[in-house]
């Protein structure tokens, strides 16, 4: 479903342009036989110059045909093996502050989700940048998953604890649950991308309908988030589809 709705044409692209591969292929198959007729100087054979404009129009349209359906094949694989790394990261269960326990899934159209991954002290450094622009990323709707999954670097104060979840959090940070789980999802990640680095802090901020919107190494980019992420709430709050997807961003 929601690979159709990306992408909603594409299942048809993949149709016709297959369709038009075997067609064009059958004519340069049938043309051929009318090739030797020609050559062999068959007396109902067609003219050689008109065989030769039929093969080379046949042949022409099956490779840009196969062409096409190459690309949207291999993007089709592509945004399935992303959705399916998305679907997982949902299956992920956190703790909100109340002390219910859910999946990220359950959060979406209800929240934008930001994973702050990495050391103690940089989850815990990630959440204090983020304590001035509080009140403006809670009205956008976003939702603090910290992350300590990684052991701490020589040189960092291994003593640094995240502060306890408060009724006050509800609506701005969650515990996460099972951290092996999450573990083995940012090792899957960062196996995908050279340019992440894990030393450095891993960041992952979610869409609304779960969609990853951006990730990286280091900090997430508060501010950004901030800036252009359309209140849930409030004056010039996201009102729909005709706000974009996900708010005019």
């Amino acid at each position: 479903m929601r690979a159709e709705a990306e992408a909603p044409f594409r299942s048809l692209r993949l149709v016709l342009s297959g369709f038009s591969v075997v067609s064009a292929s059958l004519g340069f198959l049938i043309s051929i036989p009318q090739l030797i007729g020609a050559l062999g100087g068959a007396r109902s054979a067609l003219p050689l110059e008109q065989v030769y404009q039929n093969l080379a129009i046949d042949a022409g349209a099956a490779a840009l045909f196969a062409f096409f359906f190459n690309q949207d094949w291999q993007a089709r694989n592509k945004q399935i093996a992303r959705l399916t790394r998305e679907e997982r990261l949902g299956a992920l269960p956190i703790r909100l502050a109340s002390g219910k326990s859910l999946s990220l899934a359950t959060l979406r159209g209800n929240a934008r989700v930001v994973i702050a991954a990495g050391t103690r002290a940089q989850v815990g450094a990630a959440l204090r940048e983020a304590e001035p622009l509080r009140a403006e990323l809670t009205k956008r709707g976003v939702l603090v998953v910290p992350l300590p999954i990684y052991e701490t670097d020589a040189g960092e104060s291994g003593s640094e604890q995240l502060p306890p979840l408060t009724p006050e959090d509800l609506r701005w940070r969650a515990e996460p649950l099972r951290l092996p789980e999450w573990t083995a999802w940012f090792e899957e990640q960062v196996s995908y991308s050279a340019k992440a680095k894990p030393e450095n802090g891993l960041f992952v901020g979610l869409r609304l309908d779960g969609r990853v919107r951006s990730s990286g190494s280091g900090v997430p980019p508060w501010r950004r988030y901030a800036l252009e992420l359309a209140p849930l709430e409030g004056d010039g709050k996201w009102t729909g589809f005709f706000d974009g997807f996900d708010g005019r961003v």
